[in-house]
C-alpha cells in the first residue's frame, strides 16, 4: 500500500518537473547610450514588444540616474528578459519629470531609438526600431540626439 501511494505521488509530481524544465529562456540586455550631453537627470526608456502602444505607451519603463556617465556614454543592463522582439525609445530626461519637454513642438531634451533610425517629423515605426533578443546576452547601442542647442 505504501509503495502504491509513493508511486502515485511521484507520478503526480512529474508534470510539474516537465513544466519547470520548459520555462521561457531569459536573457540579459546590455544597452550603451552614447552622445549624452551631461550627467544631470535620468536616462528613461520605454520598451515595447509589439507595435501596440509604440512608443508613447510602453509595456515596460525603466530609468537610471546619470551619475556614471563618462565622456557622454552610459551603460545599463536589464536582466531576466524573455526572448522575443523588442523596440526601445529613450529620453535624456534632464529635469527628471519622466516626460519629453517641448518648445513649439520641438524636443528640448535628448532622445533616441533602438537601431538608431533616422528621425524625421514623426517617430520611427516599431518595425524600424525592433531587434531580436534570442541569446542569453545581447548588446545594443543607442545614440542620443538633441534637436535644440543646450547643455
Amino acid at each position: 500500500m505504501r509503495k502504491t501511494i509513493f508511486f502515485a505521488m511521484i507520478l503526480c509530481c512529474l508534470p510539474m518537473l516537465v513544466v519547470q524544465a520548459q520555462s521561457t529562456p531569459k536573457a540579459t540586455l546590455e544597452i550603451t547610450f552614447t552622445g549624452i550631453r551631461n550627467d544631470i537627470g535620468l536616462i528613461a526608456i520605454g520598451i515595447n514588444s509589439s507595435p501596440d502602444g509604440w512608443p508613447r505607451n510602453p509595456q515596460m519603463e525603466l530609468n537610471w540616474k546619470k551619475t556614471s556617465v563618462v565622456d557622454g556614454v552610459f551603460t545599463a543592463k536589464i536582466e531576466s528578459m524573455n526572448y522575443g522582439t523588442y523596440a526601445i525609445s529613450v529620453l535624456d530626461d534632464q529635469n527628471s519629470n519622466l516626460e519629453m519637454d517641448m518648445v513649439l513642438g520641438i524636443p528640448k531634451e535628448g532622445y533616441g531609438f533602438s537601431n538608431n533610425p533616422s528621425v524625421g517629423i514623426s517617430t520611427p515605426k516599431f518595425n524600424v526600431c525592433a531587434f531580436i533578443l534570442d541569446k542569453p546576452f545581447v548588446k545594443i547601442s543607442i545614440d542620443l540626439r538633441y534637436t535644440l542647442k543646450g547643455r
